[in-house]
């Protein structure tokens, strides 16, 4: 029998603005400077943060409304996608929605991420709108 090394465990936690910031601007906008990757309320927003052996892999952030969450700025390293760890970041913001009694749960999702939505349950509200130079569609999930 061989030995095998131990797989990292994936775990979710709140995290700070700061630490957030450069792996959103590092996924979503790499040729932009980093304050692109800011938005208005993240001082007030709740900070996710997906770990994988210590590494920040993936970030996400929650934006209040009085009976809905917003996700903004979902960021998974690219090396990381694929592998399942954003699905369960989404389902641990799915649940934390509804331990909070959020009716709502939405997003602006980009045209590309339209299926990994779908695939948890998110629903197409409206018509696609362009943020800089990208296709995004809100999306929708009842609680």
């Amino acid at each position: 029998m061989t030995d095998r090394p131990a797989t990292a465990i994936f775990t979710i936690q709140p995290i700070a603005i700061d630490h957030a910031l450069p792996l959103r601007q590092e996924v979503l906008w790499p040729n932009h400077p980093i304050a692109a990757s800011q938005v208005k309320g993240d001082d007030a927003a709740l900070h996710f943060g997906g770990f994988l052996a210590n590494s920040l892999i993936c970030t996400a952030s929650l934006f209040a409304f009085e009976h809905s969450l917003r996700l903004r700025k979902f960021a998974t390293r690219p090396q990381y996608q694929g592998n399942g760890y954003g699905g369960q970041m989404l389902m641990h913001l799915i649940e934390y929605a509804k331990a909070e009694e959020a009716r709502l749960f939405w997003l602006d999702a980009r045209e590309n991420a339209l299926r990994f939505y779908q695939r948890h349950g998110f629903h197409p509200v409206g018509a696609p709108f362009r943020k800089r130079t990208k296709t995004y569609l809100r999306m929708e999930l009842s609680l």
